[in-house]
């Protein structure tokens, strides 16, 4: 394969991670090593890999590679949301795909199920709740949105509940949405530390190390990689590093690369939280597609998330950060008009991939080399799901689940640059013009 052609951004400007308590130093990767498989990244999906690879090879060397600060990489930079079903079903041919959906849901369920049994097995702290999602709207064309996702949430059987705007302040504590659909199925958590807990509980066969990016690949079998400090040599190779799949010269031409942008506020003052009223923590889904994402966290502060940016080098900073930031602020303004005074401690951006199918990556993509990724916003139920699924393919293990994730489709190619950002930018753009006061 040769050189490894782009590397992930470790800036340090991820709330999430930030206001956690101290890491201990990383253990780079040191001199020549060997290992019975190497999983490179550590994000949901390898940390799940890792996990479900280490129960079934008890007695294999597993080495996790991950090239910044695990917690400070995309997983650790979302929202915290982990969803059961899709924020909105709004296929016209609905009722073609009911049964795809149904599974789609079966395998999100069993990703946050598997993320759950490591949560209470070993006590990680990261705030896990059963707390659901709030789909809400503040215009007649978001109330059109809900009300066709009520119909669609009928069709399979899912359970939710209607709010008026009555209930959405007696639950949010805000008056600046109309009308909400709740649906209970969502786990909220803090993701830098559930990434961190989950690290720190893998099985003593996986070997950890962070601060660790791979920059050459000999492909086998056997396979070599080579780091900044060292290289290991493994017969099986698992790839759980999502939109830098195409720098190891994988799905180069079907990945469309984004940042996604979020702010988080200082902690709220006793008074400033009473002022609020309300539930002390919730998460609301815009109705609109590309609205704004508000969560009120157990720590007292507020995260806002919205807009999303082409970036072919996943580059996290610089003006967009800066124009992110101020939509940020005008979306927090909107909604707590009585903190306008209330600054954000932070602002940052997440790297992910999409397709333009929808369609992900799983699966053996070259002899002795698996891949799992390109979950397309879902990426924390659905990334620990296929972590664990990859896993057991990887172990000859069977499951309709693993048939499932078979049978899917893979990303479809992309138009060059610089017309595929032009594209996805003008796509962007007609979002937010939709989305009007949803933003």
């Amino acid at each position: 394969m040769g050189a490894v052609t782009l590397l992930p951004d470790a800036r340090r400007d991820n709330g999430w991670f930030e206001i956690l308590k101290e890491v201990p130093p990383a253990a780079p990767l040191s001199g020549p090593t060997e290992a019975d498989v190497v999983v490179v990244g550590a994000g949901f999906t390898g940390l799940a890999a890792a996990r479900r690879l280490g129960q079934l090879r008890p007695d294999a060397r597993i080495l996790l590679l991950e090239a910044g600060r695990i917690g400070n990489n995309a997983a650790g930079r979302s929202s915290g949301f982990g969803i059961d079903h899709a924020h909105n079903i709004r296929s016209e041919g609905f009722a073609d795909t009911a049964e795809f959906e149904k599974q789609q849901i079966a395998l999100n369920r069993a990703g946050l199920s598997y993320l759950e049994e490591a949560v209470t097995a070993h006590g990680i702290d990261c705030d896990w709740s059963w707390t659901g999602k709030t789909h809400a709207a503040c215009t007649d064309r978001g109330a059109r949105d809900l009300k066709h996702f009520a119909s669609t949430l009928d069709r399979i059987d899912e359970p939710y509940e209607l709010l008026d705007a009555d209930a959405l302040v007696d639950r949010l504590g805000i008056d600046h949405y109309h009308q909400g659909l709740h649906t209970p199925g969502t786990a909220l958590m803090q993701p830098a530390a559930l990434c961190r807990g989950l690290a720190t509980t893998l099985p003593d066969n996986v070997v950890v190390h962070e601060e660790t990016p791979v920059t050459w690949l000999d492909a086998g079998p056997p396979h070599e990689l080579w780091t900044d400090g060292g290289s290991v040599r493994t017969p099986e190779l698992l790839l759980a590093n999502n939109g830098f799949l195409a720098a190891f010269g994988f799905y180069r031409k079907h990945l469309i690369p984004v940042v996604t942008w979020g702010s988080m506020t200082r902690p709220l003052t006793d008074d400033e939280s009473t002022s609020i009223g309300g539930h002390r923590t919730w998460g609301v889904i815009p109705a609109a597609p590309s609205g704004t994402t508000v969560r009120r966290l157990a720590n007292g502060r507020i995260l806002i998330r919205n807009v999303y940016s082409y970036s072919r080098h996943s580059l996290a900073g610089g003006r967009r950060r800066q124009r992110a930031g101020r939509s940020h602020r005008k979306a927090f303004e909107a909604r707590f008009p009585s903190l306008a005074d209330v600054p954000f401690e932070y602002t940052w951006g997440g790297a992910l991939s999409m397709a333009r199918n929808g369609e992900p990556v799983f699966g053996t993509v070259a002899d002795g080399i698996t891949a799992a990724g390109v979950h397309n916003g879902t990426g924390l139920a659905r990334g620990a799901i296929c972590g664990k699924l990859i896993a057991e393919m990887m172990c000859g293990e069977g499951s309709d689940l693993l048939d499932a994730m078979l049978g899917r489709g893979r990303p479809n190619k992309n138009v060059p640059d610089p017309v595929l950002g032009w594209g996805v930018e003008m796509y962007a753009r007609r979002l937010r013009l939709q989305s009007g006061r949803e933003m």
